[in-house]
């Protein structure tokens, strides 16, 4: 072989093989982030001050709403266990989701997390760190556990889309992961504004979201993702004056608030189909606009949740509700 040949061959497998460590990295946000610090973090969540001694290692995930973001933040290896698998993971997540411990199909006990030994434990909602369980966060922190709660269910007031990207945001701080956490908020941020800008000229359309309930609906209230899904779609919830997330009415008031669309929450043993045929078929709600003109939209309530994918479900409402809208 000739002595340049063999010089530059030699070259040209290093170029090659770092070219292969660049674009791997490259697919993880967080890959590229600085080796933690080892420095304390503190933020306010939930009106609790929250400090941990350095970025979080052993995270527990309480609901699938929140691995779903952390997967997205590029987090799944330090995931030590999650629980309620009840949200269906993205095909893009999908073998990333399947590399995480599962502790419990509902709630874990306290036991079940201590026995993984995280540092951070993070819920979606409330019923995660339900103290009559023993997992309040009062209780974790005996433990020198830290704990995060997203901000919809303990917000005071209108919930907006600035509320989840602190949320991201903080995350970030508490895991060293910022340049991430900073990537997945705005693009949060950016994909609800350009769809509310889209349909902002639009009347807003009277809608009802069915949840469950046969002797009396559960539907979304006036604060929460729900509300903001809705709202941001270019919708106005008959149920906005309830001030939490989710409520119980009467078929009564669904009918004298008279929607013109239904969003259907599709989960469980009842699928959305057999949820629009009692509709239907229900003698109030036969006689309102929506069912009257077979206006009904069907979102998967993993969509309606905090984090990401409420963008697909806000993207969803908004062409049903404005199908010339520019989204």
């Amino acid at each position: 072989m000739p002595r340049k040949l063999s010089l530059i061959l030699p070259l040209l497998l290093v170029v090659l093989l770092t070219g292969c460590a660049t674009s791997k990295d490259d697919a993880n946000p967080a890959a590229n982030q600085p080796a933690s610090s080892g420095d304390p973090v503190s933020v306010t969540n939930c009106q609790r001050d929250v400090t941990i001694d350095a970025p979080a290692q052993r995270i527990v995930s309480m609901n699938g709403h929140v691995t779903d973001v952390l997967i997205r933040m590029g987090l799944t290896d330090r995931i030590v266990g999650t629980a309620y698998p009840d949200n269906e993971p993205p095909a893009e997540f999908a073998e990333e989701w399947a590399r995480i411990p599962e502790l419990s199909k509902e709630f874990p006990s306290m036991e079940q997390i201590l026995d993984v030994e995280p540092d951070l434990v993070i819920g979606g909602m409330t019923s995660a760190f339900d103290e009559k369980a023993g997992r309040s966060r009062d209780a974790f922190a005996e433990h020198g556990i830290a704990t995060f709660m997203f901000s919809e269910y303990c917000s005071e007031g209108a919930f907006d889309v600035a509320m989840v990207t602190e949320d991201i945001r903080q995350i970030g701080a508490l895991t060293d992961v910022e340049d991430a956490a900073a990537q997945l908020a705005d693009s949060v941020s950016g994909d609800m504004d350009h769809i509310s800008s889209a349909v902002a000229d639009a009347p807003p359309v009277p809608t009802f979201i069915y949840d469950s309930g046969t002797d009396e609906p559960l539907t979304v209230g006036g604060v929460g993702v729900g509300q903001l899904i809705v709202s941001s779609a270019g919708g106005e919830n008959v149920f906005a004056d309830r001030d939490r997330p989710y409520a119980s009415a009467s078929w009564e008031q669904v009918a004298e608030r008279a929607p013109e669309a239904i969003i259907i929450m599709d989960y469980g043993d009842n699928t959305a189909e057999q949820k629009i045929a009692f509709l239907k078929d229900h003698p109030l709600m036969r006689t309102t606009p929506a069912a009257k003109n077979d206006r009904f939209v069907v979102v998967q309530l993993s969509d309606f949740f905090e984090g990401p994918r409420m963008v697909d479900a806000t993207r969803t409402v908004a062409s049903f509700l404005h199908p010339d809208a520019d989204l």
